[in-house]
C-alpha cells in the first residue's frame, strides 16, 4: 500500500504550498504549515479543522470546503501543466509498481491523504497507472488510518493476505501503520526508521524487504 506525494511523487512541498494557498485565496485564513499541529494531516481532515478553528458555522463549512478543494484543483492542475515535463516521479516509483503489477504475490494499494482528482493528476503525470487497483483518498475519509482501512476493504476482492506493508515519507504514515499492524517502509529522509529508503530506485533491495 503506497502513500502518494513524497513517496511516489516527488510533490511533497508543492502540495502543501498550494493546499496552503487555495485556503488563503478562498477564505482569508492562515494554516500552519508545518501541519504538525493538526490532529488528521490530510486535505479534509486539516481543512475541517481550520474551519472549526476559525468559527466557521457548520451550515457553511459544505460549501466552504468545495470553494477550496475547487480552487485546490485548479492548482494543482495549472502547476503540473506549467512544468515541461510534468511532475518527477520519486526515482525507482513508476518501476516498482510496474514490478509489483507483473506479480502473482502482491496486491497493490493506493491510500493517501490527498483528495482523489488531485491523486489522480499526480500519479497521471508521473506515468504511474492505477486504473482498476484499490485506491481510497481523503475524498472518502477524514483520518489517515481510515483511509487505509477502506483501500484494505478495496483489496481484500483480490485475496486474503498474509503480510499488509505501508510506504510512506512523513512521520504520521508510520503512526498510522504503526496503529493498524501494518509494516511500514519509509521513503525520503523525514522520518527515522530502521527499514527506510533514500527512494525507490534499488529495485532488488526494496523486492527484498518486501519478501517478493
Amino acid at each position: 500500500m503506497f502513500d502518494i506525494d513524497g513517496t511516489l511523487v516527488d510533490s511533497h512541498g508543492v502540495d502543501g504550498d498550494l493546499f496552503a494557498r487555495a485556503i488563503r485565496r478562498e477564505l482569508g485564513l492562515q494554516v500552519d504549515e508545518t501541519w504538525q499541529s493538526y490532529q488528521q494531516r490530510t486535505d479534509s481532515g486539516v481543512l475541517e479543522e481550520v474551519l472549526v478553528q476559525n468559527n466557521v458555522s457548520v451550515d457553511k463549512r459544505p460549501q466552504a470546503s468545495e470553494r477550496v478543494k475547487s480552487c485546490f484543483i485548479g492548482l494543482v492542475q495549472d502547476y503540473i501543466a506549467r512544468q515541461p515535463t510534468g511532475l518527477a516521479p520519486i526515482p525507482g516509483a513508476p518501476e516498482l509498481i510496474r514490478k509489483l503489477r507483473s506479480s502473482s504475490e502482491v496486491v497493490i494499494a493506493f491510500a493517501t491523504g490527498g483528495w482523489r482528482e488531485t491523486a489522480e493528476m499526480k500519479l497521471s503525470s508521473v506515468g504511474i497507472e492505477f486504473e482498476g487497483l484499490p485506491f481510497a483518498t481523503s475524498s472518502d475519509a477524514a483520518a489517515r488510518t481510515e483511509i487505509m482501512r477502506l483501500a484494505e476493504r478495496q483489496a481484500g476482492v483480490f485475496g486474503s493476505f498474509t503480510r499488509r506493508t505501508y510506504f510512506g515519507d512523513a512521520p504520521w504514515d508510520k503512526k498510522a501503520s504503526a496503529d493498524l499492524g501494518y509494516d511500514f517502509l519509509a521513503v525520503g529522509g523525514r522520518v527515522d526508521h530502521p527499514r527506510k529508503f533514500e527512494d525507490l530506485s534499488d529495485l532488488e533491495a526494496v523486492l527484498s524487504v518486501l519478501g517478493v
